[in-house]
C-alpha cells in the first residue's frame, strides 16, 4: 500500500515540477524574482548539464545515462525487495526528480532550472533536483538504518548463543 502512495507521490512531484518550469519559462524570462533580498531569487536558467553545469551539451550521452539510472531504480523499486517504508519513499523522490529532469531534457534539450539561492555560491536548481537530492540523502539513511538494525539483530543473535552458553557450561567465568 505504501509503495502506491509513494508512486502517487512521484507522480504528483513530477507534475508539479513540469507546472513550475513552465511558470518560470514564462515568467522568469522577463526577469527574476527577489523571494528574500540577497538570500534567494527564482532566476530562469537554461542547464545543458548536470548539477553545477557539468557534462554540458552532452545530451543524448545524459539522455541515456538518466534513463539507465531510472530504469534501475524504477527495477529496484517494483521489485518488491523494498519494504522499507523510509526506502520506497526515497527511491520515488529520485524517481520523480530523474522523470522530472528527463522530461526536459529530451523535449527542450535542457533542464530549467530556477531557484537560485545566493547566500552561498551555489548553482541553480529547481524542483526534480531538490526530489534527487533529498530522495539520495533519505536512500542513505534508510540504508544505514537498515545496516543498523541488521547488526544489532546479529548481536543480539550471538547474545543468546552466549547467555545459552553460560548455562550449558554454569556460570559467567568461560575462563575456568
Amino acid at each position: 500500500m505504501f509503495q502506491l502512495i509513494s508512486t502517487i507521490l512521484a507522480a504528483l512531484l513530477i507534475a508539479v515540477d513540469q507546472i513550475v518550469k513552465n511558470w518560470a519559462a514564462e515568467v522568469l524570462t522577463k526577469g527574476e524574482i527577489a523571494v528574500i533580498e540577497n538570500v534567494l531569487y527564482f532566476k530562469y536558467a537554461e542547464n545543458t548539464g548536470i548539477a553545477f553545469s557539468m557534462f554540458s551539451d552532452n545530451r543524448w550521452i545524459l539522455i541515456g545515462l538518466t534513463s539507465a539510472m531510472l530504469i534501475a531504480v524504477l527495477a529496484f523499486f517494483l521489485s518488491g525487495k523494498v519494504t522499507a517504508k523510509l526506502e520506497q519513499f526515497s527511491l520515488a523522490l529520485i524517481l520523480a526528480g530523474g522523470v522530472g529532469n528527463l522530461i526536459d531534457r529530451i523535449s527542450l534539450g535542457y533542464v530549467i532550472d530556477f531557484i537560485d539561492v545566493r547566500i552561498i555560491n551555489f548553482a541553480i536548481f529547481n524542483i526534480a533536483d531538490i526530489c534527487i537530492c533529498v530522495g539520495a540523502f533519505l536512500l542513505c539513511v534508510a540504508v544505514y538504518i537498515s545496516d543498523k538494525k541488521e547488526k544489532d539483530a546479529e548481536k543480539h543473535k550471538f547474545d543468546e548463543i552466549d547467555e545459552d552458553l553460560k548455562v550449558i557450561f554454569g556460570g559467567d567465568n568461560a575462563d575456568e
